[in-house]
């Protein structure tokens, strides 16, 4: 029987996380392979409020909104707001700009953009904190425009009570046309830009996100990481602190993924070499070869940033105190082996430290049981060459999006 996922209305936080994970298993290289994931996304949370990997342009934090709005008074409100959402498709669609939603399945996604931004919705307070659900939010119009609420100036806005969307939202006019045209694709007004700086200065002082928000992304120098983006200097003392835990965790991590893929690229060579009958399956298999360098190179940037003086003490005191999250003690337990055998191993020696294999094995197997991939023939024949070989970035290209987004709205004429 396959499996089946129910999404419920009430669960819209819920629903945009196992969203998330089902995208991250299409990509291979950013699949969670040895159970860190809960870590990665706290610091992402920390680094960039309001943000997932499923975001893609700043504009549909608005866009989704006047969708809402749009659908309040029509007789079956939540299935107009859906049909707007797709119409909204076609109207981007035809501006011929990346980081259209739907851009191949047209009219037919089944995902809409209001499940994928109502965390930001939220998090960013551009949505009433006391909204949980979409049926909560088309009864809030509903109400709204039954009663007749109204307002001609912001001070006016701020007065009123049982609104929908923090009052400032009210101030921005829906584009002539919209959603079956939309003037301007993803370009902010300077209007629609300073709002979502504001809310997310509000929202989230003192953050990554905060910062650049205000200072701007060079949108010419692509950066592969927050901490190699020039625009992360200056950063308040706490933000900064916080930054360079993501960088140190990413680069503890990542040798212990390059080694993973190593080991799978290393047991898959020999059954190909078995059924082949080739001599020396490392010394030609490109896949051994690649993942060796990439460990060479690792060993180098671990070196560099003197990962050896790194331990875990500040990340779980960050996490206590800054995240919900449940750590399991099997996660903190592997975590804290990997990081301790770094620092009294040789990085240049990783690649054949039996130790470190053996922690990398255990990990797995305790993450997949009967799903594991080493040591399973059937698994490593179906293996694609790369699974969680990546370094964390933290969800940094899509926020380097949305900031440029807004830091060029920033930048039109009012």
């Amino acid at each position: 029987m396959p499996s089946l996922i129910a999404w419920l209305d009430a669960s819209s936080d819920e629903q945009r996380r196992m969203r998330e994970i089902i995208a991250l298993f299409t990509d291979r290289d950013s699949r969670d392979e040895l159970g860190i994931g809960q870590i990665r996304d706290a610091i992402s949370n920390g680094l960039f409020p309001g943000t997932s990997t499923l975001l893609t342009r700043a504009r549909y934090a608005l866009f989704v909104p006047w969708c809402f709005e749009l659908a309040a008074q029509r007789p079956d409100p939540r299935e107009a707001a859906a049909r707007n959402e797709r119409t909204l498709i076609s109207g981007l669609r035809r501006s011929n700009e990346r980081g259209v939603l739907g851009l191949r399945a047209g009219e037919a996604l089944k995902t809409l953009p209001s499940s994928l931004y109502w965390g930001t919705l939220r998090t960013y307070g551009i949505l009433d904190d006391s909204i949980e659900s979409t049926a909560d939010l088309l009864n809030r119009l509903r109400e709204r425009d039954r009663r007749g609420v109204s307002a001609s100036s912001e001070d006016d806005l701020l007065e009123q009570s049982g609104l929908a969307w923090t009052p400032t939202f009210e101030t921005l006019p829906i584009p002539e046309g919209f959603p079956s045209s939309v003037k301007g694709g993803f370009d902010l007004t300077n209007a629609e830009a300073g709002f979502l700086r504001d809310r997310i200065l509000e929202r989230a002082p003192g953050t990554v996100m905060a910062h650049l928000v205000t200072t701007g992304i060079a949108p010419d120098r692509e950066s592969p990481s927050p901490w190699a983006d020039p625009a992360t200097d200056g950063l308040p003392p706490e933000a900064q602190d916080l930054l360079r835990l993501a960088a140190a965790f990413s680069i503890v991590n990542h040798g212990a993924a390059l080694l993973y893929n190593l080991m799978l690229a290393e047991e898959r060579a020999q059954i190909i070499a078995s059924e082949s009958g080739a001599d020396d399956p490392d010394e030609t298999d490109a896949t051994v070869t690649d993942y060796r360098e990439a460990l060479t190179e690792w060993a180098l940037e671990a070196e560099a940033a003197e990962i050896t003086a790194w331990n875990t003490t500040a990340l779980w005191a960050w996490l206590a105190t800054n995240s919900s999250a449940r750590i399991a003690g099997s996660t903190r337990g592997y975590v804290d082996q990997w990081t301790t055998h770094l620092r009294d191993t040789n990085f240049a020696s990783i690649a054949d430290d039996d130790t470190a294999r053996g922690m990398v094995r255990a990990r797995e197997q305790s993450q997949k049981r009967g799903l594991a991939r080493l040591g399973n023939p059937d698994r490593l024949r179906g293996w694609t060459g790369a699974s969680g070989s990546n370094a964390l970035t933290y969800r940094w290209s899509t926020v380097r999006d949305i900031v440029i987004d807004i830091r060029e709205g920033l930048a039109r004429d009012a």
